[in-house]
């Protein structure tokens, strides 16, 4: 049965296979390639409306309504798009008031509940993480309720729900669909990623989000509002080594010369972006597979490639640096170590304001509005764990820990190969980077721990036939 069904994946022919039951609506692959060519063909006419007829509302309609009926159709095209839009964050749209990004999300949550109507997929939450995650929302939801800004802490509850909810759906596409679901969701992340920066450069649009001269050249916009540059350094990191691992699990030849690009080219702008955390975070992650030497030897081929990326992303850089490409304002900014003492010793004050807060109230601060009257600090921790205390009391704080946790021991029992160097790259670069950054209100940080823990499957079904599996990994007879 395995080695059916692997055959089965690999003719990319899934209609016929009657016992694995999906999210998506199943259909002959003729008929997914030819409503792939019409939704890119009517894509390309809304494009022309927008650019060369100058009606970007007619154009967007254009785009939108078949793009829409695709997402309800196939789920895991509905993730595709949310990856592909996600490295613009939500600055995209008139006014702010009706973005490209709710737009795609209100649009995958639809598909979501549809798709759940029509195909009831069979799914086990294998990863009790997630009962966690809806705990947190739960604590959070309490804890607002003695602020004294209520209406506005209702407001960050129901954005921590939407976050919950968008992991639980990411986790639900991803384990009720193939392999190849998985690949192009990371596919979408990547060339999102790439088109975002390529675009807000070529419309002028990418960079200043900060008023100090000095900093004015510091990488740090997407293609509307201007965000923080450690929030895009994560998200370029994230993009990364998600082409880390296509290029080793992608045979494709077209999309390798992608994940090449990718990863020539990210960890420029991510050096451009001038975020020491994600910098540290980055080169943490890269290194850390040599703490398990026993591990990494298993897989000399992978070994190998990220040494390989290693030493390609480092000439990059030293290349942009020696040819005076990269600004000065930037090398410069990352060269002092003592605005870095400095910057630490702030974070360390933010902490401390937070153990004092979260140790002496239940419910922390109760929220972020009243985190600055309370702690008497200008910022909100730079730390995951501590903004969760400072913001939310001991509780919180102990929810955010087991999660992790939890995440760690998910990785922990994925066979070794790709997918695991691949989701242990994730939550390393996660929680490295949350040391210094918060990242608590952040969709990618969110996603790809649903993406990390959607993994597991896969590694199993990479590395071992059905007898073998896990009894709580799920075979195609089982679903």
């Amino acid at each position: 049965m395995y080695t059916e069904y692997a055959n089965e994946i690999n003719e990319e022919d899934l209609f016929y296979e009657q016992t694995e039951r999906t999210s998506d609506i199943q259909l002959p692959p003729i008929m997914n390639t030819l409503l792939l060519a019409i939704w890119i063909v009517i894509s390309l006419i809304g494009f022309a409306v927008i650019f060369v007829g100058k009606k970007p509302v007619a154009g967007t309609v254009i785009i939108a309504v078949p793009t829409f009926i695709g997402m309800v159709i196939k789920p895991s095209f509905a993730l595709c798009m949310f990856a592909l839009v996600l490295p613009t964050s939500a600055g995209v749209g008139v006014g702010e008031v009706f973005t490209v990004g709710r737009g795609v999300g209100i649009a995958l949550a639809v598909a979501f509940v549809l798709n759940l109507l029509i195909t009831r997929p069979s799914l086990r939450i294998r990863n009790k993480a997630l009962w966690v995650m809806m705990l947190w929302v739960l604590w959070i939801f309490f804890a607002s309720l003695v602020s004294p800004y209520l209406r506005f802490q209702l407001i960050q509850v129901y954005t921590q729900f939407q976050l919950m909810l968008l992991v639980f759906i990411t986790y639900w596409i991803l384990e009720t669909n193939s392999e190849r679901a998985f690949i192009w969701v990371l596919r979408s992340y990547v060339i999102g990623t790439l088109g975002m920066i390529i675009i807000t450069f070529m419309t002028g649009a990418a960079i200043r989000s900060m008023t100090d001269v000095s900093e004015q050249e510091r990488y740090g916009a997407t293609l509307g509002r201007m965000i923080d540059q450690n929030m895009m350094a994560a998200l370029i990191a994230l993009a990364f080594l998600a082409a880390i691992y296509l290029f080793a699990r992608d045979r494709n030849l077209f999309w390798r010369v992608i994940y090449i690009i990718a990863i020539v080219f990210l960890p420029i702008m991510v050096f451009r972006t001038g975020s020491r955390g994600a910098l540290i975070a980055l080169t943490f992650t890269l290194l850390s597979p040599l703490l398990f030497i026993r591990q990494v030897w298993r897989r000399p081929a992978l070994t190998v490639l990220l040494l390989f990326v290693i030493i390609l992303a480092t000439c990059a850089v030293a290349f942009m640096i020696q040819t005076e490409s990269m600004p000065e304002h930037v090398v410069e900014r990352l060269r002092s170590l003592e605005e870095a003492r400095q910057a630490l010793s702030y974070r360390m004050e933010l902490n401390m304001a937070a153990i004092q807060v979260g140790s002496t109230r239940l419910f922390g601060s109760s929220g972020s509005i009243a985190w600055f009257e309370i702690s008497g600090t200008k910022h909100y921790p730079h730390n995951d764990f501590f903004r969760a205390l400072g913001y939310y009391g001991v509780p919180a704080a102990a929810l955010f820990t087991i999660i992790l946790i939890m995440m760690v021991l998910t990785i922990r029992r994925i066979p070794v190969g790709a997918e695991k160097l691949y989701a242990r790259a994730v939550l390393t670069f996660l929680l490295v980077m949350g040391l210094g950054i918060g990242q608590l209100g952040m969709k990618c940080f969110w996603l790809f721990l649903a993406v990390a823990m959607a993994a597991e499957r896969l590694a199993w079904l990479h590395s071992s036939p059905p007898e073998e599996l896990p009894e709580s990994i799920p075979t195609p007879a089982s679903e």
